[in-house]
């Protein structure tokens, strides 16, 4: 009875270390320009649909409070919105929500060169469900710059990146979170 529980306990200490550890691999693979494995570890297709709805919702929502503001201008704005957002969002995501662009952005590169961690961009990790996990990610250097959530789902045997959630889109600019 006493090795059961032995087992349990040690594969419930591995099931909660399983994430970060998939935390630290991204890391890794960051560090050292893996485009394969960072495409193992992170859903880049799943992600840039999600953000590509996410971003024609919080532009067509910020057209229709600016028409409500200002009728006349505002309806032309919205309907312009409408017509030329979808097009330019899926274009930028499909740009930039790819390993490639990731492994060569300034911030990466420059910790690359330096051999130093992402580490510091985290300001929480932790379970959200039992397959999922949510891992908070902030510019250490810019207190003030918006939180960016990485959402991550057990899929099959393995933790991936499946979703990004972006700050409201007020904040983009003005480093606020109200």
């Amino acid at each position: 009875m006493r090795r059961w529980w032995i087992v349990a306990a040690v594969l419930l200490a591995a099931y909660i270390a399983y994430p970060y550890l998939t935390l630290y691999w991204i890391d890794q693979v960051l560090l050292t320009n893996d485009k394969e494995a960072l495409q193992r570890l992170v859903g880049f297709p799943s992600i840039r649909e999600q953000l590509k709805a996410d971003l024609k919702v919080a532009v067509l929502d910020k057209a229709h409070a600016e028409a409500e503001k200002r009728p006349i201008l505002g309806v032309f704005g919205t309907a312009l919105a409408g017509l030329i957002a979808p097009p330019v969002i899926d274009k930028t995501v499909d740009n930039l929500v790819t390993a490639d662009a990731v492994l060569n952005s300034e911030v990466v590169v420059e910790h690359r060169e330096r051999n130093e961690s992402f580490a510091d961009f985290v300001t929480y990790a932790f379970f959200s469900a039992p397959t999922r996990f949510r891992v908070d990610l902030k510019d250490p250097e810019k207190p003030d710059s918006p939180t960016v959530t990485a959402l991550m789902a057990l899929t099959g045997p393995q933790w991936r990146v499946v979703g990004i959630e972006l700050p409201p889109i007020e904040t983009w600019h003005t480093g606020t979170t109200e």
